[in-house]
């Protein structure tokens, strides 16, 4: 009688019911019939805990938002941002990341090719936390967080390391030096300490133009960076004192100075990209508010040992690689200038430096 049983219950007419009810109540649930799929693209930086909380930003906006989905890329900016010119170029209503974290540097890139979109104050209520220095003209994105540019140098085969800026291109390190390719600061550095300014760029390229041959290697990648100098191929370049934390607590045989003229201070910013669609700039603006609380701003800035851009999110001070009192003599640069001459400079770069190495 069981197997009977089995048999009508299986029967054609009743599993059709039952399918049919199956469909029906999944109509029911919210989030997923009634509500169109919204992919959305983000860029978060690679490496040292730097995707860790903006990963659980999006994984908690996607629990309350079943049809959405956040489809997280890490990289850094030097090698994404060409990429997101290119498809910008060939779609502009299909950007390749729709919205993430970006540096100073390429923020303001973004401002002279005008690609991103305006953040709406009144849909990101966490906005207002945001400490002053880190707001943006026409609300072109909003400040996250701040890094300090430095020396980082291998302190196995240094015995003295160098204290200055002005060691980048000091004749005594021929062929040690390591840094990142297409990043102007250290040119700009150059022209403000030889008379100079962003405004006045000649005595920066002129400087770099007589020493090329300082550079070992250009870089695009962190890794790249740490494994010249760990090698000691180059035996210093400037670099982040937030990822070199982490480089040191591994191991690596690598140490940090700020230079005597100052660390740079260096903002990274969360921008939403123009051409996304509305459903995608409201994905966008609920997760950067997320950011945004003290208690993720807070968290991202122990994690990554960066000093928070929100009022209310405190770190211990021993957690504080850079301190307040390493900013208040830090280097603020013209970050927007620098933006707008761009494209002219990495062309005199190459033309002028890359090519004397």
């Amino acid at each position: 009688m069981g197997a009977g049983r089995a048999r009508r219950f299986h029967s054609p007419r009743i599993g059709i019911a039952v399918a049919l009810t199956a469909v029906l109540l999944a109509a029911l649930q919210p989030g997923i019939a009634g509500q169109a799929r919204v992919k959305v693209s983000m860029l978060v930086f690679a490496g040292a805990n730097q995707e860790v909380v903006p990963r659980e930003a999006a994984a908690r906006y996607m629990r309350e938002n079943p049809h959405v989905e956040i489809e997280i890329t890490e990289t850094t900016n030097v090698l994404m941002y060409p990429k997101m010119m290119a498809a910008r170029q060939a779609n502009p209503n299909r950007p390749l990341i729709n919205f993430g974290v970006f540096n100073v540097d390429f923020s303001n890139r973004g401002d002279v090719d005008d690609i991103w979109a305006t953040v709406t104050p009144d849909r990101i209520p966490n906005m207002r936390l945001v400490h002053p220095s880190l707001r943006r003209s026409d609300n072109r994105g909003i400040g996250h967080s701040i890094s300090a540019l430095g020396l980082i140098y291998n302190k196995n085969l240094v015995r003295t390391p160098p204290d200055s800026w002005k060691a980048l291109w000091d004749p005594q390190w021929r062929g040690k030096v390591g840094m990142f390719d297409n990043n102007f600061i250290p040119l700009v550095l150059a022209a403000r300490l030889n008379g100079g300014t962003e405004e006045n760029i000649d005595p920066g390229f002129r400087i770099w133009a007589e020493n090329a041959k300082n550079l070992r290697a250009l870089v695009t990648t962190n890794d790249q960076l740490k494994n010249l100098i760990v090698t000691g191929e180059a035996l210093f370049g400037p670099f982040f004192a937030t990822i070199f934390k982490f480089w040191e607590l591994e191991g690596a045989p690598l140490a940090f100075v700020p230079p005597k003229e100052g660390v740079v201070a260096f903002p990274i910013y969360l921008q939403i990209v123009k051409g996304s669609s509305p459903e995608q700039i409201a994905v966008a603006e609920a997760v950067i508010n997320d950011l945004l609380s003290p208690e993720s701003n807070a968290r991202y800035a122990r994690l990554t040992f960066r000093v928070p851009g929100v009022e209310g999110a405190s770190m211990p001070a021993q957690e504080q690689i850079m301190t307040p009192r390493l900013l208040q003599t830090a280097i603020w640069l013209d970050w927007r200038r620098m933006g707008e001459k761009a494209s002219e400079w990495r062309q005199r770069w190459e033309r002028e430096v890359k090519s004397r190495m």
